[in-house]
This record gives structure tokens, C-alpha cells and sequence, in this order.
């Protein structure tokens, strides 16, 4: 008896045989036996008895797609026991459509045991994992290189390999389609990575940053695009896994920014409009923070008392207790130190609850003009 032979005696086969119309043919004894029926029991029988929808999804498209050499390679099925337990086997064979009038598919099975459970247990993890990553508020993302960048080069080279090397989504959450404002039937997955992270100056200058930190950054910013060409600008928490010194995949978390940016923008621009309001006032203005120190001078104070004098100029306003909302004539020295009179009104302003700013405007006084007036509102 040979090896082959041995094996059948002792260790009978789970082989079975099916028909194009979805019919049990023949099973094995050792098949019928695992899965609980008796010999013969499941002859005739749909194979929707033993398989799940999946395996039978995957047999009806083998039938209807034969291959030319008839030879059937490593398909991974589920059968289904007596007991409703599941049996996960890999299977081969011979699809045999050639020479017979009716094709019939005859496989081998192979149980995955131990493996089968560590699979399953894994798909499970991955399961679990993936539907709290697509339930999650925060937006997720990981590009996964086809091809590795090799970190061993130059900055300028890696940051090539990053933008050219073939790369794709491996994980986009439904977060992430929103800040990208992804339509609901467009897989982000399944979109080419440089649609939304294109290079351009700024992400290019993104990738130095994170060559510098060794691909471990918090609150980076990059410039990507949403579905509709828009710019947007989020910040990334960015890691990486680098085997031997290939970058294999990089993720993280983003967050949009580009609200945040727009009012700092508009603040920025607002802030500047009233600068050159406040340049534009004859008189010298000084804005006096809660710890005595000046904030803000406009054209005309610097063109009369200088640059840097700001602070004594501040002293010697508040040395003199000043009263509030009345013009005051005080001597003070301008740009060259030329003691110079001037009408010196005060007011205070909230900035917010317990801290108040006071606000100085100095005007050259006529000679022989000295006078304290109310300033009516």
C-alpha cells in the first residue's frame, strides 16, 4: 500500500461532489460524519443544506465561470453542521465541464482546525475594530505603500518617495469622508490618495516635518483637498510602522481646521484695518494693558515720542493718576527729549470680567492753553 493509499485508509478524505443545478451529489463518508448526517443522507439534497450564503455564492460563480483547465484552486468555504455549527475547510479540485453534458464539481477538503478559530477570532478583532473606527467622531485615515519609501536618502528624495511611490487608503472612516465632504455613495477607500492629499508646496513641506520627527507628529498642518476641489486645512496625528528602514504605512486622526483658520485670517485682517483706522487719527494714541504695560501705539505716537519709549511714556501718564474721561495738560518729552505740553485724555475700557485697559490720547496743547474740560458723551 502506498503513502496515498495509506492516507485515504486512515485519514478518509472530506470530498463531495456537486451538480451545475445546485444539487448534492455524493459526499464522503468521513464528510458526512463531520458535519452530523448519515452515509447518503444528503444525496439530491441543495447545496444551500451544507454551505452558507457566501460558499454558495462562491460555487454558483465557479459553475458559471469554469476554468479552462479545469483545475480548481484553494477556495475557502463554510459548511454548515447538523447542530447549526460551522465547519471553515479549503478546498480543491476538478470542475469537470468538458466532456460531460452536465458540469459537476468535485472537491477536496481540508479542515482549518486551530487556524480556522485564530482566523475567525482575527476577522472577529477586525470587525469589532472597524465598526468603531466608522462610528468614531474623529476622523481616521492610513495610506499604505505598495511600494515602500526607503528613508534611507535624502530629505528631497524621500519626499518624492512619498508622493510617487504607489500608495492607497487603507482605512478611511466615515469621519473622514465628512471633513472631505465625500458624497455617501463614493468609497473613500477606493479613491486615488493624491485626489485629496495632493503635493504641493505645503505638504511637501509636511513631510519634512515629519522626516525630522521620525514620522511620530501631533497638530501638523497640511493642505488637502475635498471632493469638491476646495482647499482644506487640517491638522494630523500622524505615526508610522518602518520595518528595516521602509516606511510601509503611515495614520492617524485630522482635524479640520479651516473654519479656525478663516476667522484668524478675518480677525487678523480686522485687526489690521483698525491699525491703520487708529494711523490715521492726528493725535498720539497709547493703549495701556492691566500690568501698566503699553500694548499698542499708532503712527502718531511713534513719529512724536519714538519707538521705545513707549513705557516711560506710560509712567509718567499714570505717575500723574490721571482723571478719567477729562482732558489734562501734562508736560512730557517727545522724540528728542524736548519737554513738550500736552492735553491728555484718559478712559478706561473692560476687556474682559476683572481686567480693564486704559486708553491714552495725546494732544499737543495751544500755548497758553491750560485747562481741564469734561469730555461729554
Amino acid at each position: 500500500m502506498d503513502i496515498l493509499n495509506l492516507l485515504a485508509h486512515k485519514a478518509q478524505p472530506l470530498t463531495s461532489s456537486l451538480s451545475m443545478n445546485g444539487q448534492l451529489i455524493d459526499l464522503s463518508a468521513s464528510l458526512s460524519d463531520q458535519l452530523g448526517y448519515a452515509p447518503q443522507e444528503l444525496s439530491g439534497q441543495p447545496i444551500e443544506r451544507i454551505f452558507n450564503v457566501e460558499s454558495v455564492r462562491t460555487l454558483k460563480s465557479l459553475f458559471a465561470n469554469p476554468p479552462a483547465d479545469e483545475q480548481v484552486h484553494s477556495l475557502e468555504l463554510t459548511l454548515i453542521r447538523h447542530n447549526g455549527g460551522l465547519l471553515h475547510v479549503v478546498a480543491c479540485g476538478l470542475l469537470e465541464w468538458r466532456t460531460v453534458e452536465a458540469a459537476r464539481l468535485h472537491l477536496l477538503k481540508i479542515p482549518l482546525g486551530a487556524l480556522g478559530h485564530r482566523l475567525r477570532e482575527m476577522h472577529n478583532a477586525n470587525e469589532v475594530m472597524s465598526q468603531m473606527l466608522q462610528s468614531a467622531k474623529v476622523a481616521y485615515w492610513c495610506i499604505e505603500f505598495a511600494e515602500a519609501v526607503d528613508i534611507n536618502h535624502s530629505p528631497d528624495e524621500i519626499v518624492r518617495q512619498v508622493f510617487e511611490n504607489d500608495s492607497h487608503w487603507r482605512l478611511c472612516n466615515r469621519a473622514m469622508a465628512d471633513v472631505y465632504e465625500m458624497p455617501s455613495d463614493v468609497d473613500f477607500n477606493q479613491q486615488p490618495v493624491r485626489l485629496y492629499w495632493p503635493r504641493s508646496p505645503a505638504n511637501e513641506e509636511f513631510v519634512r516635518r515629519l522626516i525630522e520627527a521620525g514620522f511620530h507628529v501631533d497638530c501638523a498642518l497640511s493642505v488637502d483637498r475635498r471632493h469638491d476641489g476646495s482647499p482644506a486645512y487640517v491638522e494630523n496625528d500622524v505615526r508610522a510602522t518602518i520595518v528595516n528602514g521602509h516606511l510601509l504605512r503611515m495614520w492617524g486622526s485630522i482635524r479640520d481646521v479651516s473654519q479656525e483658520l478663516r476667522m484668524q485670517h478675518d480677525a487678523e485682517q480686522r485687526i489690521d484695518a483698525l491699525r491703520r483706522v487708529f494711523d490715521a487719527v492726528p493725535d498720539a494714541v497709547l493703549v495701556i494693558d492691566e500690568h501698566l504695560q503699553p500694548q499698542w501705539r499708532n503712527a502718531a505716537f511713534e513719529e512724536t515720542f519714538g519707538i521705545t519709549h513707549g513705557a516711560g511714556i506710560a509712567r509718567l501718564l499714570l505717575d500723574n493718576g490721571l482723571p478719567e474721561r477729562t482732558w489734562h495738560t501734562l508736560p512730557l518729552p517727545d522724540l528728542r527729549g524736548r519737554e513738550r505740553s500736552f492735553n491728555v485724555h484718559c478712559s478706561r475700557i473692560l476687556i474682559r470680567e476683572g481686567v480693564a485697559w486704559r486708553v491714552a490720547v495725546l494732544r499737543e496743547s495751544r500755548q497758553g492753553m491750560r485747562r481741564v474740560e469734561e469730555l461729554h458723551p
